[in-house]
């Protein structure tokens, strides 16, 4: 089979058959079979027969058949309008042999478009082994546009004409092979059985396009696949291997992937509290170079989204960012501020967040607005309050529990990766005692050859984790949770709340 460049036709409506890539959402008439799409079709026929009407389709055309690339719900109405024609860009698809009656036009029509594209672009001779098939015809003109702008914009960094041979290599190795194995390493793929990892690769790119829509923000393409299908907990396996890495200070794809911070999200504000969140997400994002991300949720202010404000604000943090060298983006969001967050603690690593601010009679208290946060958050949260600092002296609330686990862990990855000294505490509250718990953890970190100091006390556990915080000059609390119940900690207002509202300085939850 062999293709053509696309030419724009007058095409008898009665010669349009079918559609590719869509056969369960349109009988052949084109009428709407999906309950979704109707608002759509109904939305499409008021523009076709306004005065703006609407832009020409796309067509295949094999033999005399015609089949919709693009635009099946213009080629319903315009059938249901009783319109003889419609304008479409239409691409000729010649068959070299007869094609028998189980031929699917999808086929004929991506071995066309598969054996166009590896003659221009040779992507299989200059990387042999190169695995680029697609399974829905239309994604390889895509892959030609993003070669081409790869080409643009290599010549721009570069200041010199970039050939065509040496943009499609190294679009191959610098963005194409970073996003598949992203793919592959996050388990996207086993999501998506009988598509192949071209198939996701386009799948993501038009993906990121909706996110950045949704979010405000622009997202990776290696972001996207890696939060798609990533468990929110790690496992202690795969935080052994973590650390391991760090430890020997190896930079391993997996190990980076799986748990060092790419994309953090500070929600911030014009009051005290949002410049402080920002101040201490720049400390982290600086130290893991990261990409930070700052959110301004217009409900949670009290001046709302005045223009004019929001864009010092935005000034501010864009050149806060600039001075530390870290890579920012700011948007604002107009929806319940605790609501808008949750919408995007999905697509990032960690979570800086004003959670304390002063209630009525001036006593600390937990946001009203990002209190759900807290409670639903599947990413761990770095709430700050009271001062930004350094992190160079981490105290960690350990009781042998998992989730005191994962504290622990993430106080060891700071330790490997930024020399930040420990201080583990186990605090009991009746007759046990705390020292087989300290030896757990005490037995951890020696695997790995780190140091800490041991501190079991007994009493209240929020009050004495913050005493011994302040005793021992600790800049940061680490902690999960304490072994309560749900119906517990909703009585007595949980550790991890009344740690929050007692610690004068920021408190990383896991």
């Amino acid at each position: 089979v062999e293709g053509a460049a696309p030419v724009l036709e007058d095409v008898p409506i009665e010669a349009i058959v079918g559609s590719v890539g869509r056969y369960n959402d349109f009988t052949r008439e084109f009428l709407p079979k999906v309950d979704s799409d109707q608002e759509r079709w109904v939305g499409v026929r008021l523009a076709m027969s306004g005065q703006a009407g609407t832009p020409p389709v796309e067509l295949y055309r094999i033999g005399e058949a015609y089949f919709v690339r693009d635009g099946n719900h213009r080629v319903s109405v315009a059938r249901q309008l009783g319109a003889r024609t419609i304008q479409a860009y239409v691409t000729p698809v010649h068959a070299r042999v007869p094609l028998s009656a189980e031929t699917r036009p999808d086929d004929v029509i991506l071995a066309a478009e598969q054996a166009r594209f590896l003659e221009e672009t040779a992507v299989d001779e200059l990387r042999p082994g190169a695995d680029v098939r697609l399974t829905a015809p239309g994604g390889y003109s895509a892959l030609r546009e993003h070669i081409a702008v790869h080409r643009y914009y290599m010549g721009l960094e570069q200041g010199r004409e970039v050939g065509e041979a040496e943009a499609v290599a190294h679009w191959y190795d610098e963005v194409y092979r970073s996003v598949v194995d992203a793919i592959h390493a996050a388990g996207v793929m086993r999501e998506f059985p009988g598509r192949t990892e071209t198939d996701l690769y386009l799948w993501l790119s038009n993906h990121r396009g909706r996110l950045a829509t949704d979010l405000g923000f622009e997202m990776r393409s290696e972001s996207i696949a890696e939060h798609l299908n990533q468990p929110p907990r790690l496992t202690p396996a795969l935080r052994d291997e973590v650390l391991e890495s760090v430890r020997h200070g190896r930079r391993e794809r997996r190990a980076r992937e799986s748990v060092l911070i790419d994309d953090v999200l500070v929600v911030t504000g014009r009051g005290a509290a949002g410049r402080l969140a920002v101040e201490q997400a720049i400390v982290v994002a600086r130290r893991e170079g990261a990409r930070l991300h700052a959110l301004y949720p217009e409900a949670a202010s009290p001046h709302g989204g005045d223009d004019e404000e929001v864009v010092e604000l935005r000034a501010s943090f864009e050149a806060a960012c600039a001075e530390a060298g870290v890579e920012a983006q700011f948007a604002r969001a107009t929806g319940p501020a605790g609501a808008e967050v949750l919408e995007r603690v999905p697509w990032f690593d960690l979570v800086v967040l004003p959670l304390v601010e002063a209630g009525a009679n001036g006593a600390p208290r937990i946001s009203a607005a990002y209190g759900p946060v807290l409670r639903r958050s599947v990413r761990p949260i770095l709430a700050v309050h009271g001062r930004a600092t350094t992190i160079s002296r981490a105290l960690v609330a350990f009781d042998g529990g998992s989730k005191s686990e994962e504290a622990l862990f993430a106080a060891a990855y700071l330790a490997s990766k930024w020399g930040t000294s420990l201080v583990i505490i186990t605090v009991v509250e009746r007759s046990r005692s705390a020292e087989s718990t300290l030896d757990e953890a005490r037995r951890y970190l020696e695997r790995f050859e780190l140091e800490a100091d041991f501190v079991g006390k007994r009493g209240p556990v929020a009050r004495t984790l913050v005493e011994v915080a302040e005793e021992r000059e600790c800049d940061l609390v680490v902690m999960g949770s304490y072994r309560y119940s749900r119906l517990l900690e909703t009585v007595v207002g949980g550790v991890v709340v009344r740690t929050l509202l007692q610690s004068p300085g920021p408190v990383l939850i896991v």
